[in-house]
């Protein structure tokens, strides 16, 4: 899953920073960068360095660091159920 998808899934349409990022991250779909799933290196500077440079996003990068964390340890965890679940095979 992206982070696009993640934060589209988890957090948008809630009253909480997540939610408010997402919902502008929403807005800027065209333009917001979009990692592989379970591509991780260099895409958070690329997304975060949009973030920073962006105006509709004023004062969301410290959310948005809290947001990728919790987003790779999700997807981390799901490939070590899916890992988990093939050995169980």
């Amino acid at each position: 899953m992206t982070f696009y998808s993640y934060m589209m899934k988890t957090h948008r349409g809630m009253e909480t920073g997540a939610g408010k990022l997402a919902d502008v991250m929403a807005s800027d779909r065209e333009r917001f960068p979009r990692n592989g799933p379970l591509k991780y290196e260099g895409w958070h500077k690329l997304i975060r360095d949009h973030i920073f440079r962006s105006p509709a996003y004023a004062g969301m990068v410290p959310v948005f660091e809290t947001c990728w964390e919790q987003y790779e340890q999700n997807e981390r965890e799901k490939r070590r159920r899916y890992r988990n679940a093939r050995k169980a095979d």
